[in-house]
């Protein structure tokens, strides 16, 4: 099931039946004026269930490796592009599907889909691992994983269902705070114009960290950290 998206900073049901807000009371969290890798990560709390938002419109654009763009709510169905190996397609239900190829790619080649502010839009990596963008957000990944890990790089908000590898763990990066995982359902809110970061865990387990600090959040948890280093 793909989690329901509202507008910007209003996402707050993200899949299935589990409801979550992400919003913490004052006082349950804190974060030191400190150099980046002194930074703490915020303490956890559980989250409390809201009603279920309007969701925005499939909106959203891709930047190609070698610069071009492609306007994926406009775009036909069928493959759009071949990026090495691996062709970009277009499924029937609107999602953008990267092939997994036999052959590892000779270089490594990244594209970024980013959503306009009432969009939204979903994507599945070439692991199988699903991306949910919210509005006014951006995903930078490789068309396909290499060597012993899977990264990715956030801006905005993002909910993420990460496909199981044991072999390569799964980072989502976003304004000096890293997430990883191997294979979980979580949620990032990292909105440029905020002060914190928040990563809400929904199933499994994940690490966050900034700096030389880190925590493990359990799931109905969500930790906090700051947005950037002026923080």
């Amino acid at each position: 099931n793909a989690p329901v998206l509202g507008q910007r900073r209003n996402w707050a049901r993200i899949w299935a039946a589990a409801a979550f807000i992400a919003s913490l009371g004052a006082g349950s969290y804190f974060i030191l004026n400190k150099p980046v890798n002194e930074q703490p990560i915020a303490a956890t709390r559980k989250l409390h269930p809201q009603d279920k938002l309007v969701p925005g419109g499939d909106r959203a654009g891709l930047t190609l490796a070698n610069g071009e763009q492609v306007i994926l709510d406009s775009a036909g169905n069928g493959a759009l592009a071949q990026q090495g190996n691996i062709k970009v397609i277009k499924l029937n239900d609107g999602r953008l599907s990267y092939s997994s190829p036999k052959d590892k790619p000779a270089e490594v080649l990244y594209n970024t889909i980013s959503t306009p502010r009432g969009g939204q839009y979903q994507v599945v990596l070439s692991d199988g691992s699903k991306v949910w963008l919210n509005a006014a957000s951006s995903l930078r990944f490789p068309v396909s994983f290499t060597g012993d890990k899977r990264a990715v790089a956030l801006s905005g908000e993002g909910y993420f269902e990460v496909a199981h590898d044991a072999g390569k763990a799964f980072t989502v990066s976003v304004n000096g705070t890293e997430v990883h995982v191997l294979g979980t359902h979580f949620n990032i809110n990292a909105y440029s114009d905020e002060a914190t970061v928040k990563t809400t865990l929904l199933e499994g387990s994940v690490k966050v960290s900034k700096g030389n600090t880190g925590k493990m959040i359990s799931p109905g948890e969500q930790a906090v950290t700051g947005n950037n280093d002026n923080v």
